[in-house]
């Protein structure tokens, strides 16, 4: 009897020093099956990942492992600005940051995926070739047509947890996505908010309620830049009335004053052909110059596919073999009577 409640607090002490400190959330060890029904994450430098995608979009299952290529210590995240995102933030599949994503002509991928990842409906594909990135290659935000689909293999998104309030009740699973949506990461913590939420809405609104809960201070922090010393310094601030100044507007400022450091490197713009267009140069936060330049890189959605009929009994040749190379992106094909 004493052998086995020993077993059982020795069980319990061993939960409790694989939760975070007051906070409920299971911390989850590599090699340790996470997603499904698992309520937890897992400890930092490791994601949960599965071996491959996910066909039902709920209660997706992984394990937690070091992810290949993933080393989210050399990754300046991207700060939040005023206005947040043109769409729902992503992450990206290191799980590194969660950033607003990618649009298309920009860049994305590098290492650990630094540069950020794209939008839903764009892949994150080389400059030239016919592939998907994969770290430490940098890429371009591409919109890619139907028959491009089996080209372009997108990256394995984490298998994130977590709860959101659907008709009165805390709803948890687990997603396999680069675009989680959870408002909270355990049950815990949506539950202890619905219930705030339900003891403050039953009493009548003649009868004395309660006061309703008390919620920390919020600190509104906002990124912006001030030109310092012919210098533009840009960090997290507390937030105030005024349109914080980015980038562009205070590199801006210290060229019209004639700081020396304010001029970038001349670098020509590339010819480009007609199946190619010209990627967004890329600026580090808080810096001046672009770390990546302006590059001509393959449009896809120029390349027509495979002709399903030609005229007078034709069939279609294939002439050109596309390589993903501007100038020769797509393959190209023409109508030839048979036997020629």
């Amino acid at each position: 009897m004493v052998s086995s409640v020993l077993w059982i607090w020795a069980r319990m002490l061993a939960l409790m020093c694989l939760l975070v400190p007051g906070s409920g959330y299971l911390l989850l060890r590599e090699g340790e099956k996470c997603g499904g029904w698992v309520e937890g994450g897992c400890e930092s430098s490791l994601l949960c990942q599965s071996d491959e995608p996910s066909s039902d979009f709920f209660y997706a299952e992984g394990v937690c492992t070091r992810p290949v290529g993933c080393n989210c210590s050399e990754v300046q995240c991207p700060p939040q600005r005023r206005g947040g995102c043109r769409s729902r933030p992503a992450s990206d599949p290191c799980g590194c940051c969660s950033h607003c994503p990618k649009t298309k002509g920009q860049v994305c991928g590098g290492p650990s995926w630094r540069y950020g990842y794209c939008d839903s409906d764009l892949v994150c594909a080389l400059v030239v070739g016919l592939d998907s990135v994969r770290p430490p290659q940098i890429g371009v935000c591409k919109a890619v047509p139907s028959h491009f689909k089996d080209t372009f293999s997108r990256p394995l998104c984490p298998v994130w947890y977590g709860c959101n309030v659907h008709v009165g009740n805390c709803d948890c699973y687990s997603q396999q996505s680069c675009f989680p949506a959870f408002s909270y990461s355990t049950y815990d913590a949506c539950n202890k908010v619905l219930m705030e939420f339900l003891t403050y809405d039953v009493y009548d609104s003649d009868a004395k309620k309660p006061p309703k809960p008390e919620k920390p201070a919020h600190v509104c922090m906002e990124w912006g830049c001030e030109v310092q010393d012919c210098e533009c310094v840009c960090q997290q601030r507390k937030c105030n009335d005024r349109i914080p100044l980015y980038e562009e507007a205070c590199c801006n400022m210290l060229k019209e004053s004639g700081c020396c450091n304010a001029s970038c490197p001349e670098i020509p713009t590339p010819p480009c052909p007609e199946d190619s267009f010209i990627s967004e140069p890329h600026t580090d936060p808080g810096q001046c110059c672009p770390v990546v330049p302006a590059m001509c890189t393959c449009n896809f959605q120029t390349c027509a596919p495979k002709p399903t009929y030609c005229p007078n009994r034709g069939l279609p040749k294939l002439v050109v073999k596309g390589n993903g190379h501007p100038g020769t992106c797509c393959d190209l094909y023409e109508c030839v009577k048979e036997g020629d």
